[in-house]
């Protein structure tokens, strides 16, 4: 059984996941109740063709003061690469070899 207060701090977390979608600029319009919630920011970064970098940043408000920050990055392999159709300024197209993207799912307990 998880203790009360950890039970606490995954309802913001939770709500905070459930309202976001992928629309960045929204994102940041948006206000954060700093009275007690948690924000965790994940990122991918292509570190070289062999690896990637995961950075997850967490984020703990309490009475409207950030409590701590706690930021971690681990080192994944790469997914190699793959083509896509890119457009240049001139409005012509052509095929280009990019880095395979990891895709992010989050599950709350």
């Amino acid at each position: 059984m998880m203790p009360k207060n950890k039970r606490l701090l995954l309802l913001p977390l939770l709500t905070l996941l459930l309202a976001c979608d992928d629309n960045t600029e929204a994102a940041d319009e948006r206000t954060l109740d700093k009275q007690g919630s948690v924000e965790v920011t994940l990122a991918t970064a292509h570190l070289d063709s062999t690896k990637d970098v995961l950075t997850t940043v967490t984020t703990v408000y309490a009475k409207g003061e950030i409590v701590r920050t706690i930021t971690r990055r681990d080192t994944l392999p790469s997914l190699g690469n793959t083509t896509q159709e890119a457009e240049n300024d001139n409005g012509d197209t052509q095929t280009v070899t990019v880095p395979k993207d990891y895709e992010v799912f989050v599950t709350l307990k």
